[in-house]
């Protein structure tokens, strides 16, 4: 067995609980998801697991050493680290620290000749211990993500290439590291629909075993053989991939609720023989006996406790609404970035909604924020429907002022506490009023931002990523929000289920050519491969100008 938890219970210094009694096994060679509510602790189990925390009661053990795939990677520089820091993080512990160590010994072998010897021995240790088939993976890596070799690009800042080149850096250096056991917590965040289907193959045919957290629907049906799920009640494993998941929670809570009302059934029963007996315990001292033995039944029942309660089952309940931006809702003309996109008009009627494809880099985020924010290049021009009212979605999770409490944010925006009680209950966040907004998870970040989104009622929605960092319920939620919302939606997303809700889909190149794309299939076919064309391809509508 990889990995096996066992009756683990956690609290956090406050003394909320996170964890109580949490036990599951990931067998060896397995992929296993690890799913649930946003904020229900996937993360500090995680960090349990890797030895960052300790459990108060209860253990965990792994057979293997584990590698450990944090959702956003930590450096001792956020600033100087580089492609190579990225490449180390996936180094088995033996190697870590050697290379560390050649990496200081390098960087003094130019002011100093006495290094040489130290260094010619920790480069046969590096070459004993297996280093150079690491750094021939990362030759791999690099010429798949940059298109350089890692000799070039090994020294190229991480804060100058795209968040998903770093996600795919580092996903791709513990996928093919030596490390046998890997736990990856959301490792298709930031990816484009070109890795997805990469990651997903090398699931598929990888023999480390694998726990991780994760979101996107596709993956968890392609390349899962089994599901461990977390929820705010208690956990259980689900012995199959998401095609099977969603009706074996339904068989489950059916199951739940029905061994709830039978106990409930049986409670009642117990306390209304109570009754009777104490009722008749003055007639007689066998009618007094009899009243004692039923009480203490029925007490030894209710005390015992019910069974495991079924959980929610809408986790949020948003409540936007729409309306109309005028008939024409936006028209983009002369749009071009230099050396990026090259020039395209596009119009977006009342009720469109679009989503926006093509692999990392492309300028799709970067267009968002320009458009939202006024700042467009010179020559282009936007104008909005004469109705318009702008909402936008952040990728980052950002907040315009993120100080003060959850209460102390909201309060900027809405106009009492009790309205702000009541929103932050509809979206599963009534126990973290009095959090900061940096302690929340990534999936409770954009709920936040998504209550700013309702409180503005806007018509036209720019989303990036929307589906990034909730919770497989909160995105089918969602889903049904968007679908029912009267209301312009432009959407920008890798996740290859939700793309199912769109009616229009425009497709950015490595040319930068921009076209439409008449299919959805179609559209997610050309994205999901590796420096496609439009030019190449058929059913294309061409937006660029010539």
């Amino acid at each position: 067995m990889a990995i096996e938890v066992s009756n683990a219970v956690f609290f956090y210094p406050d003394g909320t609980p996170v964890v109580d009694g949490l036990s599951f096994r990931v067998p060896t060679g397995s992929v296993t998801a690890f799913v649930g509510p946003n904020g229900v602790g996937k993360t500090t189990i995680l960090n349990l697991i890797d030895g960052e925390l300790d459990l108060f009661e209860g253990s965990i053990r792994s057979d293997t050493e584990i590698g450990y795939m944090r959702q956003n990677p930590g450096f001792d520089d956020e600033h100087s680290a580089t492609v190579l820091d990225a490449l180390a993080l996936s180094l088995p512990e033996n190697l870590k620290v050697f290379h560390a160590k050649l990496r200081a010994l390098y960087q003094r072998l130019a002011d100093d000749d006495d290094v040489g010897a130290e260094l010619g021995a920790a480069l046969e240790h590096w070459q004993h211990q297996g280093g150079y088939k690491e750094e021939a993976a990362w030759d791999q890596i690099t010429s798949a993500v940059l298109g350089q070799r890692v000799a070039v690009a090994g020294e190229r800042l991480l804060r100058e290439i795209s968040g998903g080149e770093r996600k795919g850096i580092i996903l791709r250096a513990y996928l093919l590291s030596s490390v046998p056991t890997l736990v990856l917590d959301e490792p298709d965040n930031f990816l484009d629909l070109f890795s997805k289907d990469w990651l997903e193959k090398e699931l598929n045919r990888t023999s480390k075993t694998v726990l991780m957290v994760s979101h996107d629907r596709t993956l968890l049906s392609n390349a899962v053989d089994r599901m461990v799920v977390l929820e705010h009640n208690g956990s259980w494993t689900h012995t199959g991939n998401y095609r099977t998941f969603k009706a074996a929670r339904r068989a489950r809570i059916e199951r739940l609720g029905h061994d709830l009302s039978l106990w409930e059934r049986e409670e009642r029963r117990l306390h209304r023989i109570y009754r009777t007996w104490k009722d008749r315990a003055g007639s007689s001292e066998a009618a007094a006996q009899r009243m004692r033995v039923a009480e203490a039944r029925w007490l030894r029942f209710r005390d015992a406790g019910p069974p495991e309660l079924p959980p929610p089952e809408r986790e949020i309940n948003p409540q936007f609404r729409g309306s109309r931006a005028g008939r024409e809702a936006i028209r983009i003309e002369n749009y071009e970035v230099a050396d990026l996109i090259l020039p395209f008009d596009l119009k977006v009627y009342h009720g469109d909604r679009i989503a926006m494809l093509g692999e990392n880099g492309v300028g799709k985020s970067t267009l968002f924020k320009r458009l939202v924010h006024g700042a467009l290049p010179e020559g282009a021009t936007v104008r909005y429907g004469p109705n318009a009212v702008v909402g936008y979605f952040s990728q980052e999770n950002t907040l315009p002022d993120e100080d003060g409490s959850l209460l102390d944010i909201l309060g900027r925006e809405y106009p009492n506490d009790q309205v702000i009680r009541n929103t932050l209950g509809r979206y599963g966040l009534a126990r973290h009023d009095r959090h900061s907004y940096a302690e929340l998870s990534g999936g409770q970040k954009a709920r936040v931002q998504l209550m700013f989104l309702e409180r503005r009622e806007p018509n036209v929605l720019f989303l990036d990523e929307p589906t990034d960092n909730l919770d497989l319920e909160s995105i089918e939620v969602i889903e049904r929000v968007l679908r029912d919302l009267d209301a312009t939606q432009i959407a920008i997303t890798h996740d290859r289920e939700f793309t199912r809700i769109f009616d229009r889909w425009i497709v950015f190149d490595k040319d930068g050519l921009v076209g439409e794309v008449l299919d959805r299939d179609l559209a997610v076919q050309i994205v999901s491969g590796r420096r496609f064309s439009l030019l190449d391809t058929d059913g294309v509508k061409l937006l660029t100008r010539y």
